[in-house]
């Protein structure tokens, strides 16, 4: 009886592992059959997925800033953007006076005649 169970225990156990390599064998078949499959899913997604903006990192940027700013971190962020804004509208006003000037004197001058 003892001879009878040690066979029947070993064919138990040579069944699990074929059973273990079948089921492993499935596996990687299955894998091979859906790989086209994926790889055009995958292609196909990164062919019609829009790449991130340029300006992204910027973006990124900008908002790790506002979140670690206080409050009045960001009134004097403000003001000195509008301070900024301020000096650049000067500048371009400053610059179309004299473009101005310029052509009038040389339309005075008669340089220029339409």
């Amino acid at each position: 009886m003892a001879l009878l169970r040690s066979h029947t225990g070993s064919l138990s156990s040579e069944n699990k592992k074929e059973e273990f390599l079948s089921t492993k064998i499935a596996e990687l078949e299955r894998m091979i059959d859906e790989a086209p499959e994926k790889l055009e899913e995958r292609l196909e997604r990164e062919r019609t997925m829009m790449p991130p903006p340029d300006d992204f990192p910027d973006r990124e940027r900008e908002r790790r800033f506002y979140a670690e700013l206080s409050r009045g971190e960001l009134q004097n962020e403000r003001r000195y953007r509008a301070r900024s804004t301020v000096l650049f509208t000067l500048s371009v006003a400053a610059t179309l006076s004299v473009c101005w000037w310029i052509y009038a004197e040389l339309q005075r001058s008669g340089i220029l005649s339409f």
